[in-house]
């Protein structure tokens, strides 16, 4: 593989692909349950199960999730790859040394490629075999070598890639094993990102090398001479011409606040007007998006940094001892100067329905950070410019002020958010009949912050202004903006889902109560979600799941005056699953969304069942039957929800099962007995 990476007469793709196998080969990667190279087969078994998992969340920008979906990750991930890795490690380590040396005399050969996408692959192969060598004392020279291909090497080519494969090497191995050799990385990396460089890419190279390196210099950062060359240079890189080089310069800042917030103030005017200029001009010029975005993102990681300092000073003085830590309060600081701009580029949203990261969600990020960071002082600087903008002609003002209200609704207090929040609803249940459907979007996310956070604030009006079923007669207008918005386009019906999940969580310390808030609005909730996860659309913006997500919360903590219309729903729900069975499966997709539906609608009865308890006595034999028939899919997601519901009946309803009913888990030993023993990879 190694000679045909290095074989500049073959075509490009089978260089490709030979430095990938080799690559894959030491570091075990895995396709479909099948170890991808033959050599190492042997060693590296794939495991027995695989589990896929996914997690969903409903936001109108990004990250700001609503809350109401989760997701798991198998454990079982994390052991087979390192015993993959192990293995394939050890089968490196004791190969024949010559062959080895064979091969890494082919890989480095190719970093002097004259074609770029052979030496990326060829880096990629030299990280990897230097992630398993350099631990075990083995391969010396390797740093050294490419340190000097840096700087004493004859062309651009074998910098660029000798440079690649220095950061690959920083950012896969610990730290300790390139400890005595990081004077040797920092001085290669620095002098490979100086503006004297000619080239770019080499610039490129090297600046991304220092993100994966930064760590590995902590006793260089230590020192005041070295700390402050570093960072002159790094500074000196991001008023580069080159976009690339000033997003790695600013990803090189983010990472230099993560290990080293301490060290910071010196350099903060710098990168303050550094920062900001760059935030302002992703504003007005679209091709510097992604600039501002790392601009922005030096900020969120400085609020994170601040939140976590503040956060243990409070623990201490709990404890009464003093902190580890001190704040610098860089976030306070900026606050009067970076909140307008954040605000600006809130206003930069894609007008598309699409979820590509951009200026304007990195700014709601940044500005909820920002409120968690400085608490009430925000408001100030925000209330301004959502009263001037929210009555704007221009949706992506409206939006924006909308978006920056939910943003900041985590950090000020009660006291002061009391004086705004009566008015600030009433605009939010107006702008869910906004004719911009990104603004509805935002407005029915923000009604879910405030359902979440600030319930109490909601007055009895208001409830019934987002809750009213209509009534015979009444005009459309008439109903409830939350019950409307279910029959909204799919992203403002998803919104609404974690809206009214977030409401029916408040009332968990009340599900035993003989009724609590939810009782006079559960009838109409639970009928308009049920006809939200039955819309021809619901696939999209993940909302058959968030609705079927808020339907189980509303279950869940309803009040016992509500038990007999959950009885009524049990046996509804139970022919959507029977009905499932009749549905045709002509690709894959269609089978991963039936396995997605059939998982739901388990859930929902396994919620059902256990809240009616005795009362879905009458329907455990036919949910048996049901989950049995669904036990035959070869899906593990879709078992483990079948295993639960079938618990929730077996824990409540087996004694009065039919007569003569063999034991409740013996129907499932066949179907589920793969899963449970770990002997088949479900897709």
């Amino acid at each position: 593989m190694s000679t045909e990476l290095a074989n500049e007469a073959k075509p490009l793709h089978i260089r490709q692909a030979a430095g990938l196998v080799l690559k894959n080969c030491l570091t075990a990667k895995v396709h479909a349950g099948r170890t991808i190279c033959a050599p190492f087969a042997a060693a590296c078994p794939p495991p027995r199960l695989e589990l896929q998992w996914g997690g969903m969340a409903s936001m109108p920008h990004g990250p700001q999730a609503c809350g109401c979906h989760g997701g798991s990750n198998w454990p079982g991930w994390k052991m087979h790859d390192a015993m993959r890795q192990q293995a394939a490690a050890q089968a490196w380590l004791t190969l024949d040394p010559t062959g080895k040396q064979q091969i890494k005399m082919a890989v480095l050969q190719t970093l002097n490629s004259s074609v770029k996408a052979a030496r990326h692959t060829a880096a990629q192969a030299v990280s990897a075999m230097a992630t398993i060598d350099l631990p075990a004392n083995q391969w010396p020279d390797l740093i050294q070598g490419l340190v000097t291909n840096v700087t004493a090497a004859p062309n651009a080519f074998v910098k660029q890639s000798s440079l690649e494969a220095l950061g690959y090497i920083c950012e896969e191995i610990e730290p300790e094993a390139l400890e005595p050799q990081s004077n040797l990385i920092l001085t290669a990396v620095v002098q490979g990102m100086q503006k004297t460089e000619a080239d770019e890419q080499v610039r490129l190279a090297a600046t991304q090398a220092l993100i994966n390196a930064l760590e590995f210099v902590r006793a260089n950062f230590e020192k005041e001479n070295e700390r402050n060359y570093i960072m002159q240079t790094v500074c000196e890189t991001v008023t580069s011409e080159s976009k690339e080089l000033r997003c790695a310069a600013f990803e090189c800042c983010v990472r230099v606040v993560e290990l080293y917030y301490d060290k910071l103030a010196p350099y903060m005017q710098a990168l303050y007007q550094l920062t900001l200029q760059s935030i302002e001009k992703a504003t007005k010029d679209p091709d510097e998006d992604e600039v501002g975005q790392q601009a922005i993102e030096f900020w969120s990681t400085i609020c994170e940094e601040e939140i976590e300092i503040l956060e243990e000073a409070e623990e201490a003085r709990e404890e009464q001892r003093e902190p580890s830590r001190q704040c610098q309060f860089f976030i306070r600081g900026a606050l009067q100067y970076l909140v307008p701009l954040l605000l600006e580029a809130l206003c930069k949203q894609s007008e598309d329905d699409d979820e590509d990261w951009n200026v304007a969600m990195a700014a709601g990020a940044c500005l909820a950070h920002v409120s968690e960071t400085v608490k009430d002082e925000v408001v100030q600087f925000v209330m301004p410019f959502i009263e001037k903008h929210i009555n704007s002609v221009d949706w992506r003002r409206r939006e924006a002020s909308t978006f920056a209200f939910g943003s900041i609704l985590d950090g000020p207090s009660q006291h002061v958010l009391q004086p705004v929040m009566p008015h600030a609803i009433d605009l939010l249940i107006r702008l869910m009949r906004d004719q911009s459907v990104q603004v509805r979007d935002t407005a029915a996310w923000a009604i879910g912050r405030v359902c979440e956070l600030h319930i109490l604030f909601i007055s009895q009006q208001q409830w019934v202004q987002m809750t009213h079923a209509l009534q015979p007669g009444e005009p459309p207008e008439a109903e409830g903006v939350l019950l409307a918005g279910l029959k909204d386009e799919p992203r403002v019906a998803a919104n609404v889902c974690c809206a009214l999940h977030a409401l029916a969580e408040h009332c968990e310390d009340k599900r035993d109560d003989p009724t609590n808030v939810l009782s006079p609005h559960f009838v109409d909730l639970a009928r308009a979600l049920l006809q939200c996860t039955e819309r021809p659309d619901a696939n999209d913006h993940n909302l058959r799941t968030s609705a079927y997500e808020a339907l189980n919360t509303t279950l869940t903590n309803a009040a016992e005056d509500t038990l007999p219309h959950i009885e009524q729903l049990l046996p509804v729900i139970a022919s959507r699953l029977e009905a499932s069975f009749s549905i045709q499966i002509v690709s894959n997709d269609d089978r991963e969304q039936l396995n997605d539906l059939q998982g739901l609608l388990c859930g929902s009865l396994q919620v059902v069942t256990q809240k009616l308890g005795k009362r879905a006595c009458p329907f455990a034999d036919k949910m048996m039957e049901l989950f049995l028939k669904v036990s035959g899919s070869k899906n593990a997601t879709l078992h483990e929800e079948t295993l639960m519901a079938v618990g929730a009946v077996a824990s409540g309803e087996a004694p009065t099962l039919t007569p003569g009913c063999p034991p409740i888990t013996v129907p499932f030993q066949r179907p589920c007995a793969p899963m449970l023993a770990g002997q088949r990879a479900f897709q």
